[in-house]
């Protein structure tokens, strides 16, 4: 028996209101409200700053893609792209809507869609496994100061080690060809040869280490300033808690919101953190109270671009035409 897409899309967004609802009820909204009130301005403004820094910074990761593939875009108008992108995908059930936005733009204006899918894909596993990895290496090193369920460390550190093989195997070209000979002749021409073409595309990366060594420097300076507007939340709800506890936890919710359970990650990413900030002592009204915060500063962050992205693109596709 198959879901349609709206019964599913209707499906998360009641996991999202009651998970959020619930998470509220249990924090005691009057409290979660109290701590919202006495919120730390200056603070905020900090917070939405590295917000709007960590926009710049991914955006420069994708433009470093794109290049390497032979799809130069300026920095303007590709962030402008990817500001909608973000807005419009934070109401989506994961991070695929997001790529398929912007995948959708770049080739909306006349760019070859193989490249821009490979770069964005690239873009895209590359976060993906470097949280992973920074989750890894910071419960290996820092966990042990910190109360972290044994299961929880366990899971984290076996899927990374799972999906580091599986990348290896994926740019392998002995696997590569294996795939080619046995799943790609079994699907349509069509889309075999489009497959084929992103694939091919892909794996040209590695022979870009210039550009893969300057986006994963890129990812740590990401995270590093995630977790540096996580460390302004904090401040602006009153709490002050280490760095460390910060680079611990963090992380590892991270890892949870890839999961596409929710609409926007609402609900999902409220109750991660009243769970996993409990670790570190932080209680549920302060938990939410940062969760709620940072689902509206992401937002705000991105707001310039709903306004601006169709006039960009018509923009861009007049001057191809």
């Amino acid at each position: 028996m198959t879901v349609s897409r709206g019964t599913g899309r209707g499906l998360r967004l009641a996991v999202s209101l009651g998970l959020l609802a619930l998470v509220l009820w249990l924090a005691h909204w009057q409290s979660v409200i109290g701590v919202l009130e006495r919120v730390a301005g200056g603070w905020v403004f900090v917070a939405v700053c590295l917000s709007a820094a960590d926009r710049l910074v991914c955006n420069y990761r994708w433009q470093i893609l794109l290049a390497a593939r032979g799809v130069p875009v300026g920095f303007l108008r590709l962030f402008v792209v990817q500001l909608g992108a973000n807005f419009f995908g934070s109401f989506l059930p994961s991070s695929v809507g997001i790529d398929a936005i912007r995948i959708a733009a770049i080739c909306r204006a006349g760019e070859p869609t193989a490249p821009v899918i490979a770069a964005t894909l690239i873009d895209r596993v590359s976060k993906g496994i470097a949280t992973f990895l920074f989750g890894s290496l910071a419960i290996l090193t820092l966990a042990g100061q910190q109360r972290i369920p044994h299961d929880l460390r366990q899971v984290v550190l076996y899927s990374t080690l799972a999906i580091v093989i599986i990348t290896l195997a994926a740019f392998h070209p002995a696997v590569w060809r294996r795939v080619r000979l046995r799943l790609l002749l079994r699907l349509p021409e069509r889309w075999g040869t489009a497959v084929s073409a992103v694939a091919e595309a892909s794996l040209a990366f590695r022979r870009n280490g210039s550009a893969l060594l300057a986006v994963t420097l890129l990812a740590v300076g990401l995270f590093a300033i995630r977790i540096l507007c996580i460390k302004a939340l904090t401040l602006a709800c009153g709490v002050e808690i280490p760095i460390a506890s910060l680079v611990l936890i963090i992380p590892i919710i991270w890892i949870i919101l890839m999961l596409p359970v929710t609409i926007g990650n609402i609900g999902l990413q409220d109750a991660s953190y009243v769970a996993l900030m409990s670790l570190i002592g932080v209680g549920a009204p302060i938990a939410v109270s940062l969760s709620l915060l940072e689902h509206l500063i992401t937002r705000l962050a991105c707001l310039p671009g709903a306004f601006l992205f169709d006039t960009l693109a018509l923009r861009k596709r007049q001057t191809v035409a």
